[in-house]
């Protein structure tokens, strides 16, 4: 023993940072070389490692006492196979103490663990665990969840933690113990950690592992984005299940959701809302789609159209949809019987009509064979007179089914009382919709033979009149015999025409559309180009000042100004000298009268998007002639100077193809004067701050159509290019000003829609948003 304590000693003598050591030691609540004897009671676990496990992803979150978790230490590697990591996991307690010489190793791997772990990553995990004792985190996962290996043995009804002594932090490890001393100490209250459990299957307390391996599928369905489904137990042991995902709010924005089932039947109520949905949409995709919509209690809410749909209401639904269905598959099924009706005497009157010119056409054909030979046509003239024709069919048959209604009712699906009475299940509405795609699809074969059997009888209509037409020519010169003579022998006949008429096919042209995600590079990087071939210096400084002062470019537009009007600009004047103020250092080191622009040599290298360059940033106070001496009067020259520029060059650039611009704000949209759109439909919501969640939001689209004036603010609008490396695109703003003066927007679609507003970690709100689309019109001279 003593040879063990002087190899111990040895090994804290060779610690350089012992103080620090010492100080962690006492800080957890411990004495090196000192087991409390509560961590010595470790009972086996009889943990059997599970055949498929996957510890990347966690299910179950639970708070846990921590007297009832055991710590292990093992000398693999976290990303181990997790059988050997337990199968060569020992008690802490056996990596205390040196007490026997092959503990050794151990006792040194103690004591790295706890030189490598910061002090201040336990403290901050002491807060963290106070914060989840009052609330959860709104995505329930936290930051450097998987720190916590945490495991459930069944067979033992145990929890217990795998440390590995190779990782350089184990502050949740470190933590633990510390937890655990002091309630060892504290008899009156257990302590408690919330945690994840790994590869812990849900209890199915609220729902079956197979019920919610549905809702994962359906709600992917319903917001194209995968949902994480936890279990969470909280402080006061109520269990919930947690389904937090992403939907479509807008224009491919999307928000966060979270849906919280905390007992099983109203759980059940919620999984049979989401399943029967899926099923009407999935099996019938042209007659349902329901659209998931940001609900108040920041969860989701179905809507069908403009109709919310629950779970109460469901029944209501389907009943209203089947017998909307009924109704309409009756309403084709005697269209469709009519249609056929219609058919039939129109079949009888193209065969009449048939008859009839081949009648005409076999009294034409006599005529051209008689007129070859002289006695021929002799014959054909004293033939007689045309005989009178009687009027044949030129309408439809008019013994159609007229009383089909009353004639067919044993044809009706549903008996009346049936119809309204009746409850319907999913079931039915799935066999009534296809009894009604059966019923359309007949009816348009059905329609489709009508238009062909028209097309028919017209075209037979203008030979016929052709036919006649000639016939009557040749009645027409049977007054004499000589006047027929000479007309039989005529070289050249009037030709027997058939009447067929073209159809020509409008071709529309194909527009380019704009999509964000797939374009905005290519846009940015064309317009970049662009504006640097057609701006002058002077003009992109006017667009890269107006980035900061828009509000006072538009006010120097009147003819003149009232004094609400100059104290607006003289406050934007001085909040501009206000950060002159704060960056005086910074500033008074550039010397720009002697070096201009280039106050950087051509070595320095900046990076713009991951792209390499050596151009220097535009100074605003340069360009806006600020400082701390700037008079009002001065400013407000610069302002219309600014102005007079962007008149100018406001029409030099147009956007080439039809694109969409958004701006997020809490108050009314001022369309008059220059004005800043974002191509970036998703930054403009983020863009609000979130203290405006009191104030109305609004979102407003304008929809700008090809060839519009617009001027980017592309790269070199914020940086000199003397060197011209500057990469194109448009890395530092997505933004677009534009003069509203010669447009006016026509109101094309409003709609409200629901998003989850994230203060921090733990606290969400719901904000509504108000849509106001708008298509851009110019103004008429």
């Amino acid at each position: 023993m003593e040879g063990n304590l002087t190899q111990r000693k040895a090994i804290r003598g060779s610690n350089p940072n012992l103080d620090n050591l010492t100080k962690k030691v006492n800080y957890i609540g411990f004495e090196l070389e000192e087991i409390p004897d509560f961590l010595r009671e470790f009972e086996p676990l009889n943990y059997r490692v599970p055949k498929v496990y996957d510890e990347t992803t966690y299910k179950v979150y639970k708070t846990v006492k921590v007297k009832d978790i055991q710590i292990l230490i093992t000398p693999k590697e976290r990303l181990d196979d997790l059988s050997l990591k337990y199968k060569h996991a020992s008690p802490i307690f056996t990596y205390m103490r040196a007490e026997k010489s092959e503990d050794l190793e151990k006792y040194a791997y103690f004591l790295k663990m706890i030189n490598q772990t910061n002090l201040e990553d336990i403290k901050e995990i002491e807060k963290e665990q106070k914060k989840f004792k009052e609330e959860i985190p709104f995505e329930v996962k936290f930051p450097d969840n998987f720190r916590w290996q945490v495991y459930y043995s069944d067979s033992s009804n145990k929890y217990f933690m795998l440390a590995s002594s190779g990782e350089t932090d184990n502050s949740c490890m470190f933590y633990l113990l510390k937890a655990k001393i002091e309630d060892n100490k504290n008899k009156d209250e257990d302590l408690t950690v919330f945690i994840p459990i790994c590869n812990e299957e849900y209890t199915e307390k609220i729902l079956k592992k197979s019920e919610i391996s549905d809702l994962e599928n359906y709600m992917w369905y319903f917001t194209k984005n995968w949902p994480s489904i936890y279990e969470v137990t909280d402080n006061d042991g109520v269990t919930t299940l947690q389904i937090i995902g992403e939907t479509q709010i807008y224009d491919k924005m999307t928000s966060k959701y979270n849906i919280k089932l905390d007992n099983k039947k109203d759980a059940m109520k919620q999984y049979k809302l989401i399943k029967a949905l899926f099923i009407l949409s999935y099996d019938m995709p042209n007659e349902y789609k329901f659209d998931a919509k940001i609900s108040p209690n920041k969860g989701i809410d179905f809507y069908f159209g403009k109709e919310k749909i629950t779970y109460e209401t469901l029944s209501d639904f389907m009943r209203k949809q089947a017998i909307s269905k009924i109704r309409e598959n009756e309403k084709i099924k005697i269209e469709t019987m009519q249609l056929k009706a219609d058919i039939q005497d129109m079949q009888r009157h193209s065969e009449e009509q048939n008859q009839e010119y081949f009648n005409k056409e076999r009294e034409i054909s006599s005529f051209l064979e008689c007129k070859k030979s002289f006695f021929g046509r002799i014959k054909y003239f004293f033939k007689g007179k045309k005989e009178e024709e009687g009027n044949l069919p030129n309408s439809l048959n008019k013994n159609r089914m007229k009383n089909i209604l009353s004639h067919d009712k044993e044809e009706k699906i549903y008996e009346e009382k049936d119809i309204e009475d009746k409850q319907y299940t999913v079931e039915d509405i799935i066999k009534i919709c296809k009894e009604l795609e059966e019923s359309r699809r007949e009816n348009k074969n059905v329609q489709s033979d009508m238009k062909a059997l028209k097309a028919k009888i017209d075209n037979l209509d203008r030979k016929i009149k052709n036919a006649t037409d000639y016939l009557n020519e040749i009645e027409k010169h049977k007054k004499s015999i000589f006047e027929f003579w000479k007309y039989a022998s005529k070289t050249e006949s009037k030709m027997l025409s058939e009447g067929q008429e073209n159809e020509e096919t409008r071709k529309d042209k194909l527009k380019k559309t704009f999509d964000y995600m797939e374009d905005i590079d290519l846009l940015a990087n064309s317009m970049d180009i662009k504006q640097r071939e057609a701006l002058s210096h002077k003009e992109l400084d006017a667009v890269f000042a107006s980035n900061f002062v828009l509000d006072g470019i538009n006010i120097v537009s009147k003819e003149k100004l009232l004094e609400d009007d100059q104290e607006k600009i003289e406050k934007i004047l001085d909040s501009l000298k206000g950060e002159y103020q704060k960056d005086i250092e910074k500033i008074e080191e550039k010397d720009f009268d002697i070096f201009g622009n280039v106050s950087e040599d051509k070595t320095k290298i900046k990076t713009l998007k991951n792209n390499k360059h050596r151009e220097v940033e535009k100074d605003k106070f340069k360009v806006l002639n600020v400082n701390l001496n700037t008079q009002i009067d001065s400013f407000i020259e610069t302002l219309k100077d600014i102005r007079s520029t962007l008149l100018n060059e406001s029409n030099k650039i147009q956007v080439p193809y039809d694109i969409a611009l958004y701006k997020a704000s809490n108050e009314i949209l001022d369309s008059n004067g220059f004005n800043k759109f974002s191509l970036n439909p998703f930054e403009t919501l983020e863009s609000l701050e979130k203290e405006s969640k009191e104030k109305d939001t609004y979102l407003y689209k304008i929809n700008v159509p090809e060839n519009t004036n617009l001027i980017f603010y592309s790269n070199i609008m914020f940086y000199e290019n003397n060197n011209q490396t500057l990469p194109a695109g448009m890395d530092i703003s997505q933004e677009a000003l534009i003069n509203m003066d010669l447009y006016e927007l026509e109101l094309k679609a409003k709609e409200e829609f629901n998003m989850n507003v994230e203060e921090d970690e733990y606290h969400a709100y719901v904000r509504k948003v108000k849509v106001y689309e708008y298509d851009l019109k110019m103004k008429a001279e």
